[in-house]
């Protein structure tokens, strides 16, 4: 196995995860003349561990071997990389065992024995996606801020997909970059809660203690909240800002606000209530918050630097 696992690298990386060494050899000579550095693995386990040390640019994957097999390999590299490209190599022609290994996101699937034209177009189409993803991430650099800002209706079913669609921007604007997307987005999902919740519709923290052991708790509370026409009109709004080296989101609501001095105060709920961890979970995910005089405008910030060759990837 050739070590590349933490030298930066000029060419494209390409881990090539195959128990039998004729075909390894095969697939090296191939992917190196399409413009690959090649590092290779024996068998399912070995290509798990080196995906997760090197950060290849591309997997090629054999379904049968030894150790691990294809498809658990596939799903181990899944949960380390939800990104990085890979081919299932295969003899079998079952169905299922294709649509599984799609599912768990094969970009492609090479035929044993090999048609040397079919990989030759396979490598290169990948190579020029990574190509391209390079230039955006030169441009990147370039870029002070971008901006993005949404204004949507007060409701808890909206919040989710705020947050899906704020995780997606973040993804894509930094390609190549050490992002902790999943506590980014957890740290969203509370300021939007708490702004919807506590602000437009003017729920305490002791009006939502007193209801969340009654039957139909916060949900009943929420619903008599939005009978009344003016908090049912009231809006959240977010501002994303986008730097070279960080991310920064500003969610406000339509509220009168809160005494976020006198709530820093106060001790920390207790990780076994029901509720009140909000802020502190907030502060945990994230590297600044702060709030607006009127405490109806939370400012979360989160910094980003790009992410060395060899570097485990952030989660997803």
């Amino acid at each position: 196995m050739a070590a590349i696992e933490t030298q930066r690298r000029n060419r494209p990386l390409c881990l090539i995860t195959e128990d039998d060494g004729q075909v390894r050899e095969v697939l090296r000579r191939l992917a190196e003349q399409r413009g690959f550095e090649v590092v290779e693995a024996v068998d399912g386990e070995e290509g798990v561990d080196v995906a997760a040390r090197c950060a290849p640019d591309l997997i090629l994957l054999d379904m049968h071997m030894p150790r691990l097999d294809g498809l658990p390999a596939l799903s181990k590299i899944r949960e380390n990389d939800p990104h990085v490209p890979v081919v299932v190599v295969s003899s079998t022609t079952d169905p299922e065992t294709t649509e599984r290994a799609l599912s768990l996101g094969a970009v492609n699937l090479i035929r044993k024995p090999f048609d040397r034209l079919e990989i030759q177009f396979v490598l290169d189409g990948i190579y020029k996606a990574i190509e391209e993803e390079a230039g955006v991430r030169d441009v990147i650099d370039l870029v002070d801020r971008r901006t993005t800002q949404l204004s949507f209706e007060s409701k808890s079913a909206v919040l989710s997909k705020v947050v899906a669609y704020l995780g997606r921007e973040l993804q894509l604007g930094y390609p190549g970059y050490g992002i902790a997307i999943t506590e980014i987005k957890l740290a969203l999902y509370e300021a939007l809660a708490n702004a919807y919740e506590h602000g437009n519709l003017e729920i305490s923290f002791e009006e939502k203690t007193s209801v969340m052991l009654e039957p139909g708790g916060i949900a009943n509370l929420v619903k008599e909240r939005l009978e009344n026409p003016e908090l049912a009109a009231r809006r959240i709004h977010v501002m994303a800002e986008y730097e070279a080296t960080s991310a920064t989101y500003r969610i406000r609501d339509e509220g009168p606000g809160f005494d976020h001095e006198g709530h820093a105060k106060r001790p920390p709920a207790a990780t076994t209530a029901l509720h009140g961890r909000g802020i502190t979970l907030i502060r945990h995910y994230m590297d600044s918050v702060s709030w607006n005089e009127t405490g109806n405008e939370i400012c979360i910030r989160k910094g980003i630097a790009p992410k060395p060759p060899g570097d485990a990837p952030p989660d997803a």
